[in-house]
């Protein structure tokens, strides 16, 4: 490559001398005659012709000289300045055929060196113009002085620019046209959040969705609202695929947590190009956990679920940042709370725990001022939920949602368990991952011991996916010869598409009368396994497990929005139902039959008092208002959820609710499970 530049420079010098000394008559100009130059390139000598003579001035300041005796003597051309003009003009022709022919070289070279590291969507034309023009002459330089720095920057730069010359203008309309489409389906879903009232009633919109650089993202009209950002990402993430693909927008989208939704492409720092074979992730042993690793006394290991995790496994916690907690101490001064002291915290997959500590005067106080202190510090009207740290005498968490809000898949918090847990779980009968706590804790609990669930939350809350995070738990770490499941879908199905060849599903029942029938079966059948165990000398199914029984598994009944199976259902035959629900309540944790009841309406006329008896432990998700928690919870705290798994639940046997992140089932666990057991059986 130096001696490429060399040469370059070296007749690109000859040429400017040469010029200068023939404008001032001290060498002849060169004049171009194509007899005498191809005479002069095959004979190596300069060659004067009558014809070429005849065409000179006839006075000309370029007269031969007479000739050096002792050359004429030797028969040899006179070396006249004619002669030397011969000469130059043979030599040139040949280093300039030498340069021309290195200067292709290199260009090959450098076109080779583009087609192996360029994707082949952005092999076109003009990014290779681009690249031969002004790329490749820097790259060859700084490799010939030693830059490293400058190769790296003008080939950062030529990648730059093939992602701008890949998007044409018709990729740039589309785009504005999606941006478009998820502006007014976000204003249309979400009208509270789009619009706000200005002081003089008029309303105006709070985030508008623009199309810009390549990106769709939100617009702050108003300055950013941490609120309307948080309900945008959610939308966003469940919706904004299924919106363009209606509006005629075809593609995979991807929504990152600052609210930026982008085409689901290739990254043009990718080295190999759109044809070649997917590139499979390393799976190895993630966080070192060996293949034998083991979640409940007979469930699935390691080795078997290794193929539904992320690797490297995401984090679940870290430090909260310090301006999080800081920010809460300087409001509250605001606000008539001095000497308030900030002791730290912890951030957690959908908020941040920031712990203060104010003077036990006015404890108290702040506790009522969560809704005054969200707005204060950016939260929209949603309250904060605020609570006693226990364990920490004075010590307040203020739980802050997470502008940047995270998930967990079921996968991820079973491989996060630790090891004392881990062996904890094989004490249990039926090991449950409830949720992720917000200092990044797995948090488990035995389904055999609660003994029955109530479930609720408003649309959009998760409950049917948390639900369905738990089932994937329990057929993970419980093998189907201990555990039957069936499910009650008023949906036809929808909620649990996976149900048709799990393991460990029995049944999965669509219509009212199938529900009354098999609610009545199982409290029949808690009666008859009761008299089993009294025959036996046995308490119950746990008792009976330890004897040696086998013939007895637990049976789970799921019934997934319950409000809708009694709508749906006559006056008697509804009476039937909650007697049988009450007979199941009363007895049958003992006997082995649990029972999950499911409803997004969470309303007294729906969950009445009997029924909230019988069914002790509860799960939270987002509701409405304070009446919907109190209905669930028996306290408030539910209106300040999150939604989308964000979520508290409390057993039989706790006395507050635990706050955290239910895990979400992955398609690939349905998979793992199924092969799983299979190999199992």
């Amino acid at each position: 490559m130096a001696l490429i530049a060399g040469l370059v420079v070296i007749v690109l010098g000859i040429g400017i001398v040469w010029t200068l000394l023939a404008h001032y008559h001290i060498v002849p100009p060169l004049r171009w005659h194509g007899g005498a130059a191809w005479a002069a390139l095959t004979q190596g000598r300069a060659v004067t012709h009558s014809s070429s003579i005849s065409r000179m001035p006839a006075r000309s300041a370029l007269a031969p000289v007479p000739p050096v005796q002792g050359v004429l003597a030797k028969g040899v051309t006179p070396f006249t300045p004619r002669a030397l003009g011969g000469y130059a003009t043979h030599w040139g022709l040949w280093i300039g055929l030498a340069v021309a022919l290195l200067i292709v070289a290199w260009m090959a070279w450098g076109t080779a060196v583009w087609l192996y590291n360029v994707p082949s969507s952005a092999r076109r034309g003009d990014v290779w113009r681009d690249w031969i023009v002004w790329r490749w002459p820097v790259i060859s330089v700084a490799q010939w002085l030693h830059r490293g720095d400058a190769q790296k920057e003008a080939w950062a730069r030529h990648k730059r620019t093939w992602v701008m010359l890949t998007d044409s203008p018709a990729a740039t309309a589309d785009l504005a046209h999606a941006a478009h489409v998820l502006d007014a389906g976000f204003a249309t879903s979400k009208p509270d959040v789009a619009w706000t009232t200005l002081p003089d009633g008029t309303t105006a919109r709070r985030m508008t969705v623009v199309a810009a650089d390549g990106l769709i993202h939100p617009h702050w009209a108003m300055g950013f609202h941490a609120g309307t950002m948080q309900e945008w990402v959610q939308w966003a993430t469940q919706w904004a695929e299924t919106a363009l693909h209606h509006a005629g927008i075809t593609g995979t989208w991807t929504v990152s947590a600052e609210g930026i939704v982008r085409r689901g492409r290739e990254s043009a720092s990718s080295p190999r190009g759109e044809d070649a074979p997917p590139v499979e992730p390393p799976k190895s042993t993630v966080e070192g956990l060996p293949d034998a690793t083991q979640w409940g006394q007979d469930g699935l290991r390691w080795g078997q679920l290794r193929a539904a995790a992320a690797d490297p496994l995401p984090v679940l916690s870290g430090p909260i940042p310090p301006e999080r907690v800081q920010d809460v101490v300087r409001v509250l001064g605001h606000l008539g709370f001095p000497d308030t002291v900030a002791i730290g915290g912890q951030r957690g997959l959908t908020v941040d725990v920031a712990k203060i500590r104010p003077p036990a005067a006015l404890a108290k106080r702040i506790l009522g001022e969560s809704a005054t202190l969200a707005g204060q510090l950016g939260h929209g009207e949603l309250p904060l939920r605020m609570a006693y740290v226990e364990g920490a005498p004075g010590v307040i968490a203020v739980e802050r949602p997470r502008p940047d809000r995270q998930f967990v898949d079921l996968v991820t918090a079973l491989a996060r368990t630790d090891k004392q847990t881990r062996q904890s779980l094989k004490n249990m009968a039926l090991p449950v991952c409830c949720l992720v706590k917000s200092d990044g804790t797995p948090f488990w609990s035995d389904a055999a011991t609660w003994p029955h669930l109530l479930a609720g939350g408003t649309t959009g809350g998760g409950k049917t996916v948390s639900l369905v995070g738990w089932l994937a738990s329990l057929m993970i770490t419980v093998p189907p010869t201990r555990l039957r499941i069936s499910l009650v879908d008023p949906k036809a199905g929808a909620s649990f598409p996976w149900a048709k060849h799990a393991p460990h599903v029995d049944a999965l029942v669509k219509t009212p009368q199938e529900v009354c029938q098999l609610v009545a079966q199982w409290a029949d059948e808690a009666d008859a396994r009761f008299e089993e165990f009294a025959h036996g000398g046995v308490e119950d199914l746990a008792a009976a497990m330890a004897a040696g029984w086998t013939q007895y598994p637990y049976r789970l009944l799921v019934v997934d929005e319950y409000k809708d199976l009694k709508d749906q259902l006559e006056k008697d035959d509804l009476k039937e139902l909650e007697r049988n629900i009450g007979r199941l309540g009363q007895k049958a944790r003992g006997a082995g039959l649990l029972l999950w009841i499911a409803t997004q309406h969470p309303l007294a006329e729906t969950i009445d008092s009997t029924l909230k008896a019988n069914l002790p432990t509860r799960l939270a998700l987002k509701v409405a208002n304070t009446v919907g928690s109190q209905v669930i919870l028996d306290s408030p705290g539910a209106e300040t959820l999150l939604g989308r798994g964000d979520a508290l639940f409390k057993s039989s046997s706790m006395g507050v609710a635990i706050r955290g992140q239910t895990p979400l089932a992955t398609e690939g666990v349905w998979q793992v499970i199924r092969d799983g057991w299979a190999k199992k059986a």
